[in-house]
């Protein structure tokens, strides 16, 4: 079967295991991997994962062209099995110009995390940010959810949301991490919404994250690991655990993603 992992952090292999240990430190949860390229190919053909998206934050906007020349880079040279999304700041002087800049280095989306970066997901720098996503039609993969910050509730995701009109959005972590109940309730039926299954499933029953995949729709949820922080074959091995069909499990697995992006199928 076909495996697309939709949630892989990598940074360049002189920083790796410090930005790796710093997610760590931030969640307090130890690492389980260095970050690194080499590492997350290896141990992902290892555990069966054909295609990863892959993608970094910049924490601040002067990060922001030369986190996404490194992500062009290598995707450029592993176009079988990289995706890459760039990443963006809301207080980047040039916005258009950077989106423009990496869809033509071919680069398909944005990640963006509210909790490193601290903005807020419906502040209007946001809002703008999205417009112009929205209108470049480049998706975000959104960091959302953590009951510590205001910057990435669910319901400051939704308000944004209504104001970028036309803006797709993979709201990473079945929609909010820490608070998963809370975001379903509030983004689940939202149109522009789609979510991951990433370090969600450490924390969830088998039944209680069939109950969340479903509520959202099976159609709009993409399998992620979250490297490094978990490995790629117990995640897929947790997936796999849940109470699902074989139908389901396959469209989570690659079919969903792949049509969300026009990718061709595996």
């Amino acid at each position: 079967m076909t495996v697309i992992d939709t949630h892989a952090h990598i940074y360049p292999d002189a920083i790796a295991q410090r930005a790796a240990e710093s997610i760590g430190d931030f969640y307090h949860i130890p690492m389980c991997l260095d970050g690194t390229l080499g590492q997350l190919m290896q141990r992902g053909a290892a555990a069966g994962i054909s295609r990863f998206l892959v993608h970094s934050v910049a924490v601040t906007p002067s990060r922001v062209h030369s986190i996404n020349d490194y992500l062009m880079g290598v995707c450029a040279a592993h176009p079988d099995r990289l995706i890459g999304f760039g990443t963006l700041h809301p207080d980047y002087p040039d916005i258009p110009g950077e989106l423009a800049r990496m869809r033509a280095g071919g680069l398909q989306g944005v990640k963006l995390h509210p909790d490193f970066q601290k903005f807020l997901l419906d502040s209007d720098a946001a809002v703008a940010m999205f417009r112009e996503m929205a209108r470049q039609n480049m998706p975000a993969l959104v960091h959302t959810g953590d009951s510590r910050y205001p910057y990435s509730q669910p319901q400051r995701m939704a308000r944004a949301l209504e104001k970028a009109e036309g803006l797709r959005v993979i709201c990473a972590h079945l929609g909010g991490w820490s608070v998963w109940d809370e975001a379903w309730k509030t983004l689940a039926g939202k149109p522009g919404v789609w979510v991951d299954t990433s370090s969600s499933l450490y924390a969830l029953t088998p039944q209680t994250a069939a109950d969340i995949i479903r509520r959202y729709g099976v159609e709009r949820v993409f399998f992620g690991t979250d490297y490094p922080m978990w490995e790629p074959d117990k995640e897929l091995q947790r997936l796999m655990a849940l109470p699902l069909s074989e139908r389901e499990r396959e469209m989570i697995l690659h079919e969903n993603f792949e049509r969300f992006l026009g990718l061709s199928p595996g």
